[in-house]
């Protein structure tokens, strides 16, 4: 039997390797009559892989009696809708749940099951017998079999604790649960010790109930009663972490028992409230996100940075930066708020995706069904040309430029810690990404737990609290080597807000506040940086200080660059922008492979096979802009040809600059030789 496995950003069976780009059918909600029509119109895209739900609600007719032959409903014919995939040559991503969500009736689980959060014995003993039942019919199929077709299974969906359904069961009403259950564990039985970190003054743990904030203050001052009812809210998110994890744990190991021998993946929520990605990852051998943007990337300024940013964290998390569920059309409701799903839309959101460093993703819905709109091909098998045109060009594209394989091009990684962003207090106006982004500086993300992705510089995007662990692993990356870069805000506190400053980062003396002030300041003593900033001042600095002309205040220190073990950690004490960005990483000689001189285009590029490079180009503005593209590969390479793979339009290459026009809300991507 040949093995199934994750390798090298795809899954390979045998010697073969299978791109993980796909797109959603749901048999149970489709005609029989059609599936064979609607099959031909996928691989008539170019696709290769197909993926569907299972729903557990739909199939199991009374407790214990299930159908998935077609004999009450032909629509109910799991076992032919599977043979007619690989009858018509398609590989298969399956997800039997046992949720599946999906606008279905109680998300695909049957009522008396409903009732029970996962965790719950009188959840799991039902779901265990779904799951041996389903496991009948698709195990033949595995591509671990022989002629099979089912290349990865994903456990469960979205695992979610879901506390407004389930939150009087884990004790966040008025009886004791799992939360506190779960903070008697955390502080060993310590009732004193939660109410020192809690700021409270319960006698016992059944007492203790979260505080739950939408939104709390990220000011490096905010006051100490601040402090605690951030360290209770999250509290509250590590207990939704855990409980999720120990699910994922039991589905997976679940499946594992019963047999399944090809790869079981997770998806997740495109943030962190809910579910740790890094612990579902050590779970399963794959995870991946589900994105659901609004129109043309229109939410805000910063939506299209953060949808290229859940991409980038991905990439430090699992073998392979898989998107579970690529919008492609919305649910009935959702639509309202997002908007119309244009071509150019996809296309935009695609670009972006692999921009990023997406290396594969399912398209959700590829094909339309109840309560679902806007996807390339309707129930009936037939094709929405507009759309369908512009998703078969996508996937000529992947095929032809084999995301798996690309190296992305980048010195520069930027600190991301999963229980700032989980507490949120990791704002979407972070102003370490909006100037590197302005700047055109692409980056990878440095996990603070992992240490992924090592790059030769970093810079600190963080809150002022940051747990020990974390702060010991920046230590360690400076002192091995690397360049931290830091701004106004530096870990100075832990995760329970005692002081800790593992970096030995000057405090500023004092802080000029009373209004924005127009700085000079140089790096190297030659060329100057303006900026307009309310600056930390530092009167005694351990190394070179950085001084600012403060006009009739005279010269002022503002920042200084000090050596750590082999490594160099820079302090400015000023908000970064998109020129401070660029004067720091010319200083400390950091090539930027590929960087757009209009602020509009942003850009990322990557080594591929045959001495070829890929360049992704997208321009998320309202307006239409013209680039110059300057690309530095290294001092050897000149590039002699560019190629544009989505239009068949030759560039002229200059001193290894490329000028390029990318209209509104669209991009492109570029082959160089």
């Amino acid at each position: 039997m040949p093995k199934v496995e994750i390798k090298n950003h795809k899954v390979q069976i045998g010697s073969k390797s299978i791109p993980l780009f796909s797109g959603e059918v749901h048999y149970w909600r489709l005609n029989p009559a059609n599936w064979r029509a609607i099959l031909e119109r996928v691989k008539e895209m170019g696709l290769s892989v197909i993926a569907t739900y299972i729903p557990w609600e739909y199939h199991e007719l009374s407790r214990g009696k299930f159908d998935f032959t077609g004999k009450t409903d032909p629509q109910r014919n799991l076992k032919a809708f599977l043979e007619l995939v690989r009858e018509v040559g398609l590989y298969l991503i399956i997800r039997p749940g046992p949720y599946i969500y999906s606008e279905w009736t109680n998300d695909g689980v049957p009522d008396y099951a409903h009732k029970y959060h996962r965790l719950h014995r009188e959840f799991q003993k039902p779901a265990e017998e779904y799951v041996r039942e389903v496991l009948k019919v698709i195990k033949p199929f595995f591509a671990s079999r022989a002629s099979g077709n089912i290349i990865l299974l994903q456990a469960d969906n979205e695992i979610d604790p879901w506390p407004d359904l389930f939150g009087a069961q884990y004790g966040l009403n008025d009886k004791p649960g799992l939360f506190q259950e779960f903070l008697s564990q955390k502080y060993q039985r310590n009732i004193q010790e939660l109410n020192l970190q809690w700021g409270t003054h319960y006698k016992k743990f059944d007492e203790a109930r979260p505080f739950i904030a939408a939104a709390l203050e990220n000011r490096w001052d905010y006051a100490l009663s601040g402090e605690k009812e951030l360290r209770r809210n999250m509290d509250y998110f590590e207990f939704k972490h855990d409980y999720s994890s120990r699910y994922a744990k039991w589905i997976v190991g679940l499946y594992r028992g019963l047999g399944v021998d090809i790869p079981i993946y997770l998806n997740v929520y495109p943030f962190l409230y809910a579910q740790d990605w890094k612990n579902f990852q050590q779970i399963a051998d794959m995870v991946g996100i589900d994105l659901y943007p609004y129109n043309e990337l229109s939410e805000d300024i910063y939506e299209p940075r953060k949808v290229m940013d859940k991409v980038r964290y991905l990439r430090t998390i699992s073998p392979v930066s898989y998107i579970a569920e690529f919008q492609s059309g919305v649910w009935h409701g959702r639509h309202y708020q997002l908007g119309l799903m244009t071509p150019n839309h996809y296309r935009l959101l695609s670009l972006s995706a692999l921009l990023a460093g997406c290396q594969g993703w399912n398209w959700y819905m590829l094909v339309n069904r109840d309560n679902w709109y806007m996807s390339p091909i309707n129930e009936w098998g037939k094709v929405r040309p507009e759309l369908f045109g512009m998703f078969k060009s996508i996937t000529s594209l992947e095929k032809r430029i084999d995301p798996a394989r690309l190296k992305k091009l980048t010195n520069v990684s930027v600190t991301f810690n999963r229980m700032q962003y989980a507490s949120k207090t990791f704002l979407s106006d972070c102003p370490v990404l909006h100037s590197l982004y302005k700047a055109d500086v692409d980056y990878e993300f440095f996990d603070s737990f992992s240490g992924n992705i090592k790059k030769p510089i970093l810079f600190y995007s963080g809150n002022q609290w940051l747990d020990r662990a974390s702060q010991e692993c920046l230590r360690k990356y400076v002192r091995d080597g690397g360049i931290l870069v830091v701004f106004q805000d530096f870990p100075r506190k832990d995760d329970y807000f005692s002081p800790l400053n593992a970096l030995g980062l000057a405090e500023p003396d004092s802080i000029l506040f009373e209004f924005q002030w127009m700085l000079r300041f140089s790096l190297d003593g030659q060329t100057s940086v303006d900026v307009r900033s309310q600056p930390f001042i530092f009167d005694k600095v351990d190394g070179k200080a950085i001084q600012a002309d403060l006009g009739p205040y005279g010269k002022k220190n503002i920042g200084y660059l000090k050596t750590l073990g082999k490594g160099r950690v820079l302090h400015l004490g000023v908000q970064p922008n998109a020129e401070i960005v660029n004067r720091i990483l010319d200083f400390f000689n950091i090539p930027r492979y590929s960087q757009s001189q209009s602020a509009g285009v942003k850009t990322a590029i990557f080594e591929g096979a045959n001495g070829k490079h890929v360049l992704v180009a997208v321009n998320p503005n309202e307006e239409a802009h013209t680039a110059e593209i300057a690309l530095k590969v290294d001092k050897k390479r000149r590039f002699s040809k560019a190629l544009d793979l989505l239009t068949g339009k030759a560039y002229k290459l200059t001193s290894n600059s490329l000028v390029i026009s990318v209209p509104r809300k669209d991009g492109t991507v570029i082959e160089l030789h």
